[in-house]
């Protein structure tokens, strides 16, 4: 039976068709906007020097993103994709090229990279210019403090002078008053070596001499003359353990020329450890990094849940900078900011409730409704005024051939 409409009936018909097509095209523009789709990039040397260890930071960093990607939780506005690259270590073109090839791709944040040097000449020359957000996990360089506008650049792993304010706060606890200073001939060491003696002025504290060695050398006497010739309560060695503060330890001990020695992490192992049996140096010591004992807890248990190595090294930094990465483009969307590097700071330091490993879908929630967050992470994360992470630090002493955690710094 055909049915015909009066003009009144084609017209109702008209205004119901316009509704339903506005309301499907407003509905279809909001899902695409609570879809939103973030492209991340994660830049490790996957070939090269450090292949070994890079795996396990990358499946770390997906952890984080699986805590939201799995959740069955479908209003998320934001979706992350992830895309992998390789620096290779060794070529520094190749690793440009990788960076370019994820702006090109579309990525906005990229968490890398690892190895030495290559995150500095990538933020230099790729990602500062095109404004793209790189957090590394592992840089602990010196060198990424002269970037010019670094407000892009992040680390979650503190930077190696953040070792000299830690080492001359315990050298001042202890009672020291004046401390000769030998520091290996790398730019790195240098560098502590010159804001350990800033810190030390700042505390009132002199430094008799400070004096490079080379690793390289085959005989340490002359250097050894002038510290002891100078004197001091304590000999501090800015080295590593096989770059020569081994061997001046070792012409040290034998002569018995000081008996109290400072030292940075970097020179704290158990060579080093044994060395220290007798009663007369039970009174040097040192700091090493250490993760945050709540915080690394709960990132232990999670990431044994899902096989992961969590004794590697960075694992644990590279699941806060994606935690971060996360967290930072949430508190951006609910924000309506336009800043991603500000939201970094909102949500990794105080005020706010703080947040540890597998929590990232309550963090959400909470800044969603205008609550503010303190991320913890695993790594006890709080940035300062240049994007490098505080971290977490314990002061140790050597004696009778044992290393004692003393106090959390």
């Amino acid at each position: 039976m055909l049915m015909i409409l009066n003009k009144p009936q084609i017209s109702f018909l008209k205004i119901i068709l316009i509704i339903f097509i506005n309301t499907f095209l407003f509905v279809s523009k909001v899902s695409a906007e609570s879809e939103k789709l973030v492209k991340v990039g994660i830049l490790l040397g996957f070939t090269g020097a450090i292949e070994s260890i890079t795996p396990s930071m990358a499946d770390a960093m997906e952890l984080a993103f699986n805590e939201i990607s799995d959740h069955t939780d479908t209003n998320l506005e934001i979706k992350f994709k992830l895309q992998r690259a390789d620096t290779n270590c060794n070529n520094i073109n190749i690793s440009k090229t990788a960076a370019k090839n994820l702006i090109n791709d579309g990525v906005t944040t990229i968490i890398g990279a690892a190895c030495p040097g290559i995150t500095k000449e990538i933020a230099k020359e790729i990602t500062i210019p095109n404004k793209i957000l790189l957090i590394s996990p592992a840089d602990n360089s010196n060198g990424l403090l002269n970037l010019k506008n670094r407000s892009f650049v992040f680390r979650t792993t503190p930077s190696k002078i953040r070792g000299s304010k830690i080492l001359a706060e315990i050298t001042k606890d202890r009672g020291i008053r004046k401390v000769a200073i030998s520091f290996n001939n790398n730019l790195d060491n240098e560098v502590f070596a010159k804001f350990f003696k800033k810190e030390l002025d700042k505390n009132n504290i002199e430094t008799t001499i400070a004096i490079s060695h080379d690793e390289n050398s085959v005989d340490y006497t002359d250097h050894i003359s002038a510290l002891t010739a100078a004197g001091g309560d304590a000999v501090a060695i800015i080295s590593n353990i096989n770059s020569g503060g081994d061997r001046i330890i070792n012409s040290m001990l034998d002569t018995g020329m000081f008996n109290k020695f400072i030292f940075p992490e970097y020179m704290v192992d158990q060579k080093i450890i044994e060395k220290f049996k007798k009663e007369s140096q039970k009174k040097s010591f040192g700091y090493l990094q250490v993760l945050s004992s709540l915080g690394s807890k709960k990132f232990l248990a999670l990431a044994q849940s899902k096989g992961i190595n969590a004794s590697s090294p960075y694992v644990a930094e590279s699941y806060d900078a994606a935690a971060i990465t996360i967290l930072s483009h949430f508190a951006k969307f609910y924000n309506n900011q336009n800043s991603l590097e500000k939201q970094i700071y909102s949500v990794s330091n105080e005020p706010g409730l703080k947040i540890y490993p597998g929590e990232i879908k309550k963090a959400i929630e909470m800044l969603r409704h205008g609550k503010s967050i303190n991320y913890e992470g695993a790594t006890r994360v709080e940035f300062d005024d240049v994007g490098s992470t505080l971290g977490s630090f314990v002061e140790v002493d050597f004696g009778k051939g044992k290393l004692k955690s003393k106090k959390m710094r």
